[in-house]
């Protein structure tokens, strides 16, 4: 099936779940509203920071074949942000959010040429080899995530272009700081917030 659609000049995708994994991780409990990614600032962001037109797609695991009612709420949020929503299922061996991304980052390198790309994940195992590929092009690629859980696969892409980009320190899309655990390098460390 061929899109109608004209093409973006980015793309952004975002593995929501991989996300809320990293946030749930920082403050240790399921992250209450105030800590979750607010999506109208992620857009946002990204409509900043890469070329434009800009296409947020986030790639959900719907569990089956109806969408269930606790995720209706979240995905009319996702649209309401500017975020168009890949509603994916399949077996349960399937890892069905990153099969999905895979897709999508092959379809933009093939179908999208020149086209910049960024992700919001952490797991480079999953996706670092799809990124790679396309910074071989010599592409605009960025990954958003949390740095302290950022995959060291990523983080050896750095040397080739890859743009590590922190959610909340750079995107700033959080309603409130996060309870983070995170080294400061010495040339930034402002001894007087421990005065």
């Amino acid at each position: 099936m061929v899109s109608s659609r004209p093409p973006a000049a980015s793309y952004v995708l975002i593995d929501a779940e991989n996300v809320d994994w990293a946030v749930s991780n920082v403050v240790g409990r399921k992250p209450e509203p105030q800590d979750r990614v607010q999506f109208d600032r992620l857009v946002a962001f990204c409509e900043d920071h890469f070329p434009k037109p800009v296409r947020c797609v986030v790639v959900l695991n719907a569990r089956g074949e109806q969408l269930p009612d606790v995720m209706i709420g979240f995905v009319r949020a996702l649209k309401t942000a500017g975020c168009e929503v890949a509603l994916l299922h399949g077996r349960p061996d399937q890892k069905v959010v990153d099969l999905g991304i895979l897709k999508l980052l092959e379809a933009i390198r093939t179908q999208r040429p020149k086209a910049a790309v960024a992700l919001a994940s952490h797991d480079g195992t999953d996706f670092a080899d799809a990124l790679r590929q396309l910074l071989e092009e010599k592409r605009q690629v960025a990954i958003l995530g949390l740095r302290e859980y950022m995959s060291q696969r990523f983080r050896e892409l750095v040397p080739a272009g890859l743009e590590i980009l922190d959610l909340e320190m750079n995107a700033k899309v959080f309603q409130r700081p996060l309870p983070r655990l995170l080294p400061v390098r010495v040339d930034e460390f402002d001894p007087m917030f421990f005065l």
